[in-house]
């Protein structure tokens, strides 16, 4: 072989594979399009609905911010409750729980129903059948944290987590059972919607 043909032959090929990682990057922003000011204005709106609907929803100030640091929308979460729970007894930064979750994202063109990227149960989120995963509440991000520390036992709530409190802008990941081992990736400065139902509280220090 040439010279000549050699380098034909790498020029080739490296203009295939530039083409396909185009099309892949493609393919992320057709899923994800405009992804950060979209998800900007989906958690202000969902604030809004929150502050004005005081009786379903609870909107949190982070619990990893000191009070006087809480300035704006995205430095809480917002909580649509769907059932309240019952007791006084919450969960703290070094517990464990024992919870039903299921993490999404906001609808987007390639995920009409917003991509699932983390699931703790195979099926439906029926109690009764579901298999509750144990969660170390310092191990999530701090949006959810602030989430399962304000939650009794038999709480489920919807928490809506700004992509400040969430994975910020780094792309994040996640895991679906029953393949816990295999990651499901989530886009820079996404909005983080968790459905969450706290079926135990697990105290530092017991199993």
């Amino acid at each position: 072989m040439t010279r000549k043909s050699f380098l034909l032959m790498a020029a080739a090929a490296w203009m295939a594979f530039a083409f396909t990682a185009c099309s892949e990057t493609d393919n992320a922003t057709d899923d994800f399009p405009n992804w950060q000011a979209a998800n900007e204005a989906y958690f202000d709106s969902i604030y809004n609905v929150a502050k004005a609907n005081t009786a379903q929803w609870q909107v949190i100030p982070s619990i990893t911010l000191p009070s006087e640091a809480v300035k704006n929308k995205t430095d809480n979460v917002a909580a649509e409750v769907i059932n309240a729970g019952e007791g006084s007894d919450r969960a703290f930064q070094n517990d464990t729980v024992r919870v039903i979750l299921q993490g999404r994202l906001k609808a987007s063109p390639g995920y009409p129903k917003g991509k699932v990227f983390h699931q703790t149960y195979v099926g439906s989120d029926d109690n009764t059948t579901a298999n509750a995963a144990k969660l170390a509440v310092s191990s999530v991000a701090p949006g959810l944290q602030t989430a399962l520390q304000n939650m009794p036992v038999g709480a489920k709530w919807r928490v809506y987590v700004p992509y400040q409190l969430g994975f910020g802008s780094a792309t994040g990941s996640g895991t679906i059972a029953p393949s816990l081992s295999k990651t499901v990736s989530v886009p820079p400065y996404s909005t983080l919607v968790y459905t969450v139902e706290v079926v135990s509280i697990i105290r530092q220090g017991h199993k």
